[in-house]
């Protein structure tokens, strides 16, 4: 496919970018710098398309659209394609109302965001959706920009009906916090294996080591929310330590799937959180800890050393709440997470490719290419990036000694919600990329930089839809969760694990379970 180049400060002379800075002072900058994005002009694309878009990806659906004469991204995707664009963006809650209308009418969006795989396969079977598989070996950059693991999300019954959506974020939400200025007054080191960190927890909890003579200190603390589960609230990433999770965890091993929550290594997960419990190193509230701001109560106060949470609570503003609540700003690290047992270092598994973008069944050919060519500039031109990603040229962000800086932090509060609308663009963005994130202190740069490493892949468990005829689903994960937590407290001694397993064939056919999960997975082509 013949390629040339577009100069965006074509563009801007075009539409007169500087009436829309007209209230920004000097901010001249606000319009896209010419560009050597690469984009199709070719005699496929001379004739002007009109594109309508169904964005429920957008990063704030409150954001009212702009007129186009003010909205720069929209001036550019349409520019770079040849297209009118015409978005609508649904109101929070009532996208798939809005869609099924849509739908019914028979006024189906070009290009829809699905925000689930459910929503891809079902809309596919309804034959709203187009199957894109002989389309894109024509774009292999955008095959790249994606894992394999996100790709394979958009793959069913053999063809492959959508493309990712966005980067989901990972490595940043379960960072593991830990209190340097109790090691350094104990003189222990960062721990780096499981043994160690019990030491270390036992330590905080016995050695008075915010010194104030109470006993009023412990090593860790978790929770689990209000339906009962483990899932992110701290307790499954010190499973991760010993390769396994809770419910929904599946893992394919040796053409076989692995239910990790029924792995022998989760007995011995599990043995370790009883021992942290036996020696009083978890705070006991951990019971009432169903909320993320519960756990950050906890965290403000200071009487906790150890705890998975947000590496964002580095940021100014938690610092400040630390210091009202407890009177101080602890020297709180994020440190790698432990190596277990068997050689896993996880701080999290990367989240699964549930959005995408789909293409309306009604398009033809030439409008499929035309709207995979905008899919493949908007996810993969590097100078168009920082326009959608941040947001307008010296505004959000600019070019500092030669590298780009995200200013969207020091935007005033009339700034941020002038150009609200920008959010409608953001879904490029990198999951990794840190400077999307313009954090403030460079040690939640650093953090979530580091935690990257320890991003584990996609678990195929992901994957698997719920079977309709399963009346037993709901009854047997509570099980499941509920027997975790009753080995985690003692409760339930471990002696009764081979019980626990029995239980789960016996009244909760997990036989049944287990076939549906290898048919799914034989279908997505993971099991031969």
């Amino acid at each position: 496919m013949q390629r040339t180049k577009i100069s965006f400060a074509i563009l801007a002379a075009t539409v007169g970018l500087g009436t829309l800075l007209s209230g920004c002072g000097d901010q001249e900058e606000a319009k896209p710098a010419a560009s050597n994005s690469s984009t199709t002009t070719d005699d496929a694309f001379a004739k002007k398309m009109k594109i309508s878009m169904f964005n429920q990806g957008t990063f704030n659906a409150a954001a009212p659209i702009p007129p186009r004469e003010e909205d720069i991204q929209r001036q550019m995707l349409e520019k770079a394609m040849n297209i009118d664009l015409e978005m609508t963006i649904p109101q929070a809650g009532q996208a798939t109302t809005k869609l099924n209308t849509l739908i019914a009418g028979g006024d189906i969006p070009d290009l829809l965001f699905l925000k689930s795989r459910s929503d891809l396969a079902q809309y596919y079977d309804q034959g709203v959706l187009a199957d894109l598989t002989p389309y894109l070996d024509q774009f292999p950059e955008l095959q790249k920009r994606f894992s394999s693991d996100s790709w394979e999300a958009m793959s069913y019954q053999g063809k492959t009906i959508g493309v990712p959506g966005y980067d989901n974020v990972n490595g940043i939400s379960r960072s593991f916090f830990i209190r340097n200025d109790w090691l350094k007054k104990l003189n222990m080191e960062v721990p780096t294996t499981p043994d160690e960190l019990f030491e270390v927890m036992k330590a905080f909890t016995e050695k008075d080591p915010d010194g104030n003579g109470k006993n009023d200190t412990y090593g860790f603390i978790g929770g689990m929310n209000k339906e009962g589960s483990l899932q992110t609230y701290g307790f499954d990433s010190l499973m991760w330590m010993f390769g396994v999770n809770p419910p929904s965890a599946i893992d394919v091993k040796d053409n076989e799937p692995v239910y990790l929550f029924m792995d022998p290594k989760m007995k011995e997960a599990l043995a370790y959180i009883n021992k942290m419990m036996t020696a009083n190193v978890v705070d006991p509230d951990w019971v009432t800890m169903n909320s993320p701001d519960l756990l950050d109560q906890k965290l403000f106060k200071g009487k906790i050393g150890f705890m998975i949470r947000d590496a964002r609570r580095l940021e100014p503003d938690y610092q400040q709440k630390m210091k009202e609540i407890s009177g101080e700003v602890p020297e709180w690290i994020v440190i790698p997470p432990m190596v277990g047992p068997y050689g896993d270092q996880i701080v999290e598994r990367k989240s699964f490719q549930g959005n995408s973008w789909a293409i309306s069944k009604t398009a033809d050919k030439d409008k499929i290419i035309r709207i995979l060519s905008l899919l493949n500039y908007l996810f993969t031109d590097e100078e168009a990036y920082p326009n959608f990603a941040y947001g307008i040229k010296g505004i959000h962000w600019d070019v500092v000694d030669g590298k780009i800086k995200n200013k969207t932090s020091e935007l005033s509060k009339e700034m941020k919600e002038k150009y609200l609308w920008v959010d409608h663009y953001r879904m490029p963005r990198r999951g990794d990329d840190a400077e999307y994130f313009s954090f403030q202190n460079p040690k939640t740069a650093e953090a979530f930089v580091n935690n990257q490493k320890y991003v584990g892949p996609t678990l195929p468990g992901n994957l698997l839809t719920a079977d309709p005829s399963d009346t037993l689903a709901a009854d047997r994960t509570r099980f499941i969760n509920e027997s975790l937590v009753k080995f985690m407290t003692g409760k339930d001694p471990l002696t009764n694990w081979d019980h626990f397993l029995q239980t789960l064939d016996t009244k909760f056919d997990m036989q049944t379970y287990k076939e549906t999960a290898v048919k799914q997975f034989k279908e997505a082509g993971l099991i031969k």
